[in-house]
C-alpha cells in the first residue's frame, strides 16, 4: 500500500519549492500558546510557531515548531540534533527512505502527533500514536547566548490527508535520547513542556 505526502518550502529568498513522496509499506518571539509544564525541572521550551491557536487552516497546512534548551541540561537534551533539509522525492526522484511517519534523525527527540493521523495496514501510519517527525523537511539548529535552538518544519500540501472540515489537535514535545516512531498510549516522560495546539483543518 502506498500513500503519497508532498511538501512546500517557503526559503529567505521567497523560493517554494513543491516536494512529492511516497511511502511504502516497511528565538524570536513564540506565539502565545497553551502549554502544560511537564514540571519546574523541564530543561527544554517546546512552541508551536504554526497553526496558530483556534485557527483554520487549508487542509493542506504547515507544522512549525521550536525547541529551545534553557540550561546546561536542555543543551545536552538537543546535542544530537542537526541541520538538513530532507528532500522527499529523494536524489532519484524515487522517494528518500529519510522522508516518513517516526522518528527524526534529524530531530531525534522531537515527539509531534496529530489526533488526525490515520492509520492504514502495513505502513507507518499506525493512527494518532504515529510520531510525525520524520516528515518534517526543514530542521535548521543554531545557538542563542550558548544555548541551542531547532526549528522543525513541516508543509502539508496533499489536501485531505489529514482530514478535511475537521477539528484536529496537535501535541508536541521533547524527550531525551531516541524518539519512538509510535508513541505508547501511556505516552513518555518529557524534557520539556508539552503544547497541546487544537486548530481546524478547512476544506
Amino acid at each position: 500500500m502506498t500513500y503519497k505526502i508532498t511538501g512546500a518550502l517557503a526559503l529567505a529568498t521567497a523560493a517554494v519549492l513543491s516536494l512529492s513522496a511516497a511511502v511504502s509499506a516497511s528565538a524570536h518571539t513564540p506565539a502565545k500558546s497553551s502549554a502544560k509544564r511537564a514540571g519546574d525541572n523541564s530543561s527544554v521550551r517546546a512552541t508551536v510557531l504554526t497553526p496558530a491557536p483556534g485557527e483554520t487552516v487549508s487542509s493542506g497546512f504547515n507544522v512549525d515548531v521550536l525547541l529551545q534548551a534553557l540550561n546546561a541540561r536542555g543543551n545536552s537534551a538537543l546535542s544530537g540534533y542537526r541541520s538538513a533539509f530532507v528532500d522527499p522525492t529523494g536524489p532519484d526522484g524515487q522517494g528518500n527512505p529519510a522522508f516518513h511517519p517516526g522518528a527524526s534523525a534529524n530531530a531525534p527527540g522531537l515527539v509531534v502527533l496529530l489526533s488526525t493521523t490515520p492509520s492504514m495496514d502495513g505502513t507507518p501510519l499506525q493512527g494518532p500514536q504515529t510520531n510525525l517527525a520524520g516528515v518534517f523537511q526543514i530542521n535548521g539548529v543554531g545557538r542563542v547566548n550558548g544555548r541551542i535552538n531547532s526549528w522543525n518544519d513541516w508543509q502539508v500540501t496533499s489536501p485531505g490527508f489529514f482530514g478535511k472540515n475537521t477539528r484536529a489537535t496537535l501535541r508536541v514535545y521533547a524527550v531525551r535520547g531516541q524518539a519512538p516512531d509510535v508513541v505508547p498510549v501511556g505516552g513518555l516522560r518529557p524534557v520539556s513542556n508539552v503544547v497541546s495546539r487544537t486548530f481546524r483543518i478547512g476544506s
